[in-house]
């Protein structure tokens, strides 16, 4: 006892440190699923704001092109417009507010009626202000893209604000990437006709190229070679000296060739097709970021799954131990011990007992054990048949019930202690309908199958007090102690109602439909035998209405007058 309460404070302990571990393992765990989870759930939100950004490169190419190549133009267009809607779709189901998504939806709507009326317009008449008013509708719908962006970067930072780097530096390549197709698109409308660039838009773009130059520094200052690869490095520098340099030495080109010469130098598809290609590089980056990042947190959601997993097991081996050790030193010492000395008390009582050698007792307890096993063996031989012939004698061998005699030894003790009782016993007869048609029809086969089935189903819905024995043939009796006439008269509808409730099933398929008849008598001051023959009267009176019914001897049926009606109707229906 000692030892197990020993035992017992050292599980404790290890439990506690070992879920102590296992929590702090499975806080890390969600942490990384919730974090990974948002990081791609994020990726989603960029890949739509990449997809309306990249929308005007088509559109400013098909207000500029001559008729000759509008249709090609008209077709990358509406894949482009395809691409969008796909991206904005997958939002639909996500937490983006609906009103938010609806808001850029219609930028759109405005933004394309522009661009699809401008680029049926003959390109002599076509005028600067067409084109420039579907260029910003197309910007507006950016603007209304980027409060989701925001909203779902603050839901990303409440989870968990180590998201903070990442949703810092990817806003950042997303904006630099608008940022540079604002920068360009300003050119477009001057380019397509011909004609100066508005000082409003030199002031705009010479603004946005500031920004551009802004993010472009604190990219560079916040590269950390432990989260780039070198495919981002190659990318980085490939953006630097494609875009950053060559593009915005390429916008500072046409500002002043318009100025002077009044016009840009380029025209409106050609420069889009150049600039477009010279933003690649910044796409890209932004891209090849956001997979590494999504990496990252990959990887540390493999990691906190295994960490979960070594800690686990290490968890449960370290328990295992301790009680393997305490049940080692139970079963190979102390009770075997303790056996012997039950051993040598049951003996001096002449009772049997469960004793024998094994090879993994110490050789100081084999010793012990073989003093005493010829004994054992004796005696439990004499155990076994003393216990054998008892059951035999009162015991039904078929259904492993009471037989005829030991009910009637029980039914004789209450009536011979009824007046001493707190209760009254009853007693309950219960016969299978129809049961000679069952093995004339299937055979005894499947009739000693019904009788054990019932057998187990009226063993199991009695109270541990109560008795079933087998009285003859198809016929049960139940002896319920401590019982009321209502509780009776429950017990016996309760049965009733299990019995034709019970479906078996042949071997041929068949299914037996069974029910069983029932009689109920009190067990008073007259004799044990009068008490059988008034449950069977009420038996045979169940079986004369039609079977499958409940019936009360005369002073059970006087008793439950008593109660009212309702509760009578209950236990008849019940």
């Amino acid at each position: 006892m000692h030892l197990w309460c020993m035992a017992l404070l050292v599980m404790i302990f290890t439990l506690i440190m070992a879920g102590m571990s296992i929590y702090n393992s499975i806080q890390a765990f969600n942490r990384a699923v919730t974090n990974l989870a948002d990081i791609q759930g994020f990726s989603f939100v960029f890949m739509a704001a990449s997809f309306i950004s990249a929308e005007r490169g088509p559109a400013n190419i098909l207000m500029s092109v001559d008729d000759a190549s509008r249709d090609q133009a008209y077709e990358n267009w509406q894949i482009a417009l395809q691409k969008t809607d796909a991206a904005l779709s997958k939002l639909d189901t996500s937490s983006v507010p609906r009103n938010l998504l609806k808001d850029v939806r219609e930028q759109l709507r405005l933004g394309r009626m522009k661009v699809e009326a401008a680029q049926f317009t003959n390109p002599g008449t076509l005028r600067y202000g067409e084109i420039h008013e579907a260029i910003v509708h197309l910007f507006q719908a950016r603007e209304s893209y980027d409060k989701i962006v925001q909203q779902q970067g603050t839901e990303l930072l409440r989870h968990d604000e180590d998201l903070a780097a990442v949703v810092f530096r990817v806003t950042m390549l997303s904006n630099l990437r608008e940022y540079a197709g604002r920068l360009g698109s300003y050119l477009i409308a001057p380019m397509a006709v011909r004609k100066p660039i508005p000082a409003e838009n030199v002031i705009h773009m010479r603004i946005i190229g500031g920004r551009i130059r802004e993010i472009w520094h604190l990219l560079e200052l916040g590269r950390k070679p432990d989260v780039e690869a070198s495919s981002d490095d190659q990318k980085h520098e490939e953006a630097n000296s494609r875009y950053m340099i060559g593009v915005l030495a390429l916008i500072d080109h046409q500002i002043r060739t318009a100025q002077q010469n009044g016009v840009p130098a380029l025209d409106a598809v050609t420069f889009t097709k150049q600039y477009s290609a010279a933003m690649k590089p910044l796409a890209e980056l932004r891209d090849i970021y956001f997979a590494a990042s999504v990496a990252k947190f990959e990887k540390r959601e493999r990691i906190a799954r295994q960490a979960l997993y070594y800690t686990s097991a290490m968890a449960f081996v370290i328990l295992g131990l301790v009680v393997g050790l305490v049940v080692v030193v139970q079963n190979y010492i102390f009770k075997p011990l303790f056996r012997g000395a039950e051993a040598i008390v049951s003996l001096a009582d002449d009772l049997p007992t469960d004793l024998h050698r094994e090879t993994r007792h110490v050789a100081e307890i084999q010793t012990l054990y073989s003093a005493l096993e010829v004994i054992a063996i004796k005696l439990k031989e004499r155990s076994f048949l003393v216990a054998r012939l008892e059951h035999l004698a009162h015991t039904d061998g078929l259904t492993g019930l009471l037989n005829r005699r030991a009910l009637d030894i029980l039914g004789n003790s209450a009536t011979e202690n009824y007046t001493d009782l707190e209760s009254i016993p009853f007693l309950m007869l219960v016969d299978i309908d129809n049961f000679k048609t069952i093995n004339d029809k299937y055979g005894h086969v499947v009739g000693d199958e019904v009788l054990r089935e019932i057998a187990q189903l009226m063993q199991n819905n009695i109270c541990d007090s109560d008795y079933v024995a087998r009285f003859g043939g198809e016929e049960f009796a139940i002896l319920l102690n401590d019982s009321s006439c209502m509780d009776a008269a429950i017990i016996a509808q309760k049965l009733r109602l299990a019995v034709e409730r019970l479906a078996m099933t042949t071997s041929d398929g068949s299914v037996l439909k069974i029910t069983a008849s029932f009689g109920v008598a009190q067990v008073g001051d007259q004799s044990w035998s009068e008490t059988v023959n008034q449950a069977d009267l009420a038996l045979y009176q169940a079986k004369k209405a039609g079977r499958n019914r409940v019936r009360f001897a005369d002073q059970v049926a006087d008793a439950l007058e008593q109660y009212s009606g309702a509760e009578i109707e209950a236990v008849r229906h019940s």
